[in-house]
């Protein structure tokens, strides 16, 4: 661990034992869930660990009410409680996101038992962690933090070289000094093929990866803790040069491919980086067995969260609940039905990614099931309809 790193650790340890509240942001595995954990280990028994992978659609509730009862353990003793919440937009993204928000809101700010507990929420840099409507906006009383930046001690951390590859980022420095001696190229070979990593980069610091430098003044914490190692404010770092290519946003082909496996492989290209997507299609549920394997192949590839919306009949057949259970048991799916009220609104098929998404063919066409033709996918910024409200009112087979 550099130098840097561990005065971080220390300072804002210190300011969580103290009752304040941060948000850090960073791109798939540079180092969140390794500071948070460093922060847990420091701050001792106080601490409370928080897992938001562990937020599933099947353990949302049982999550909330561990975390509460932890917490209410935790303030009896001197040292008070510092909830060190990892991977909380994964969390707050899921169903029950809108639930945990508003009672985190309730114990932290507004509620009747609400106290002084110091915070730390870790979320990717291009991601949404605010769910609309929720309670209070409890991300607004949370400061966002940047991450830890090399020189931040008296004396220097590491050569000029490493500065040279990462700028002022001590994360970046830490990973390449994780093995014996310095290995730069180790770090950018995993980058090159972390397409996570990539696309949340591509999302959150567009304009830095246009401009090619950061600046400190305008850019947002998102933005500059994306562009962390690859910029400074005098311009690009080692690790940009090496990653150019690859950072350039890629140009999709929008014909949608004739066969199966290509059809699965455009599918996990569009979704590349999204922690859930919604797909929605009033005839979703027309062939169930395509539909399966299609759906396994995508989830085990990308391994994102797929929410399927469709209509509960297609034509004069009913969808069976057996028939739904097929796809519910897929790990990483849940499959539900359209209302009423919201089945003439969504008269486009989309795969919605957390902000805007693409217009995609039927999903015949999609499970290999009809000839894709004329069949296009279209990128757009944003819909005409939430689709996370709708979600949130679909109705559960």
């Amino acid at each position: 661990m550099t130098r840097s790193t561990s005065a971080w650790i220390e300072e804002v340890a210190y300011k969580l034992v103290g009752g304040q509240r941060f948000l850090l942001r960073l791109p798939p595995r540079v180092g969140k869930t390794y500071l948070i954990r460093e922060l847990a280990e420091y701050i001792g028994s106080s601490a409370i660990y928080v897992d938001g992978n562990a937020f599933t659609d099947m353990t949302h509730k049982a999550e909330r009410e561990a975390l509460a009862s932890q917490i209410e353990e935790a303030v009896k003793g001197p040292g008070g409680a510092q909830v060190l919440f990892d991977a909380y937009d994964t969390a707050v993204s899921r169903p029950g996101g809108a639930r945990l928000q508003n009672w985190l809101s309730r114990r932290f700010i507004d509620g009747d038992n609400a106290q002084d507990i110091g915070a730390m929420f870790t979320a990717r840099c291009s991601t949404q962690v605010e769910r609309p409507g929720a309670g209070s906006p409890l991300l607004s009383r949370v400061s966002p933090i940047d991450p830890p930046k090399l020189g931040i001690s008296r004396s220097a951390d590491v050569a000029p070289e490493v500065q040279e590859w990462f700028g002022d980022s001590s994360l970046f420095a830490n990973q390449a000094f994780s093995a014996d001696g310095f290995s730069p190229t180790t770090v950018a070979d995993r980058c090159e093929q972390d397409r996570s990593y990539l696309q949340d980069v591509r999302e959150a610091a567009t304009e830095v990866l246009r401009r090619q430098r950061i600046d400190e003044q305008f850019d947002s914490v998102g933005a500059r803790s994306a562009a962390s190692g690859l910029f400074t404010s005098e311009g690009p770092t080692l690790l940009f040069k090496r990653l150019e290519a690859s950072l350039q946003p890629p140009g999709m082909d929008p014909r949608w491919p004739s066969v199966l496996s290509g059809s699965v492989q455009k599918f996990v290209e569009m979704v590349a980086g999204a922690q859930t997507i919604t797909w929605c299609d009033r005839y979703m549920y027309r062939d169930i067995q395509p539909l399966r394997k299609f759906l396994q192949a995508v989830v085990t590839t990308v391994g994102c969260q797929v929410r399927l919306l469709g209509a509960p009949a297609v034509g004069d057949r009913v969808i069976s609940r057996a028939e739904m259970l097929r796809l519910n048991l897929i790990p990483g799916v849940e499959a539900r039905f359209i209302t009423s009220a919201d089945h003439y609104d969504l008269h486009d098929r989309h795969v919605f990614v957390g902000s805007g998404g693409f217009v995609v063919p039927q999903v015949h066409v999609i499970v290999g099931e009809q000839r894709p033709g004329s069949a296009v996918a279209a990128v757009v910024s944003r819909f005409g309809v939430n689709y996370d409200v709708v979600w949130e009112r679909s109705i559960q087979p």
